[in-house]
C-alpha cells in the first residue's frame, strides 16, 4: 500500500498535450503478482476537485485505498491521503496521511511555507500507539513535494519533447527528512487497461534516494497517458517475492 501512496504536477512547459486538471475520480485495483500468481487485494481511487478562492484556483486531491476481506485476514489496510494545491502551478500547501494498517493507526501532515529563501515543510507525525506527536522543520530551495502531490506534478512534465533517460530531479517532505526523487523518461508505449481499452502512455522510472543519488532505490515504475488528462495508468513496485500493481479500471 506504500506504494499506492506514491502516486497517487512543471511549471510553464511546452507540448502537444499539456495537462489539463479537470475534477476527476479515478478507480485503481491493486492486484499481488507473483509468477502464474495474480491475486487482486485492493481497491483505491484518486479524486480530485478544484474550487476558485477569489482569483485563487484551489486543487484538492484524495486517494483512499482498501484491502480486500481477505487480505484484512493477513495484513489490514485503510488509507486516505489528502493534499490541497493552489494557483496555476498546484503547488501543495497542505498534505496528510492518515494510515490504518495492520490496527496501528497514524497520521503524517505536512504545512508548506514559500519565501524567496526557498520552501519550508513542517511535517507533524501523530503516533497515538506510543502517545507521541513530532514536529520537524524540512528545507528545499525549489520543487519539493510530498508522497502525494508529486504525482500531480508528474502529469504536468513535459514528456512529449523529452529525451530517453532524462530525469526530472525534485525534493520529497517525508517524515523527518528529505528525500531527492529522480524522474526518468523511459520514452513511449502502449497500455491496455483491464477494461480493455488500449491508451499511448509514456512510461517512467521513479528513483529515490537520501544522498544526492549516491545509493537509489528503483524499485517503482508508471505509466502516464499521452493525452490532455495524464491519467496514472498504472504504477508497479517490486516486492522481496513478487510485485504490486495498481491498474486504472476506468473508461
Amino acid at each position: 500500500m506504500l506504494l499506492l501512496s506514491c502516486w497517487l504536477s512543471s511549471f510553464g512547459v511546452e507540448g502537444r498535450n499539456l495537462y489539463n486538471p479537470v475534477p476527476e475520480k479515478l478507480t485503481y485495483e491493486v492486484v499481488y503478482h507473483w509468477g502464474l500468481i495474480w491475486k487482486k487485494a485492493a481497491e483505491a481511487t484518486l479524486s480530485l476537485d478544484i474550487s476558485q478562492v477569489g482569483d485563487t484556483a484551489v486543487y484538492k486531491g484524495r486517494l483512499v485505498a482498501r484491502t480486500l476481506a481477505f487480505a484484512d485476514k493477513i495484513f489490514r489496510v485503510r488509507d486516505t491521503l489528502n493534499v490541497v494545491m493552489k494557483g496555476p502551478d498546484m503547488r501543495p500547501y497542505y498534505y496528510a496521511k492518515i494510515a490504518d494498517e495492520d490496527n496501528t493507526y497514524r497520521k503524517d501532515e505536512v504545512y508548506y511555507h514559500y519565501s524567496d529563501e526557498g520552501i519550508q515543510g513542517i511535517t507533524k507525525l501523530y503516533r497515538p500507539k506510543r502517545n507521541a506527536i513530532e514536529s520537524y522543520v524540512l528545507k528545499a530551495e525549489k520543487d519539493a513535494f510530498d508522497m502525494m502531490s508529486v504525482f500531480y506534478y508528474i502529469r504536468t512534465l513535459d514528456f512529449e519533447n523529452a529525451q530517453m533517460y532524462q530525469r526530472f530531479p525534485v525534493k520529497i517532505f517525508s517524515g523527518k527528512k528529505v528525500e531527492n526523487l529522480s524522474i526518468e523518461y523511459l520514452g513511449r508505449t502502449i497500455f491496455n487497461s483491464p477494461s480493455k481499452r488500449v491508451f499511448n502512455a509514456f512510461k517512467i522510472k521513479l528513483r529515490f534516494s537520501i544522498d544526492n543519488g549516491a545509493s537509489e532505490t528503483e524499485n517503482i515504475t508508471a505509466w502516464i497517458s499521452d493525452d490532455g488528462r495524464k491519467i496514472p495508468l498504472q504504477v508497479e513496485g517490486r516486492l522481496p517475492l513478487g510485485a504490486l500493481k495498481a491498474l486504472y479500471t476506468g473508461e
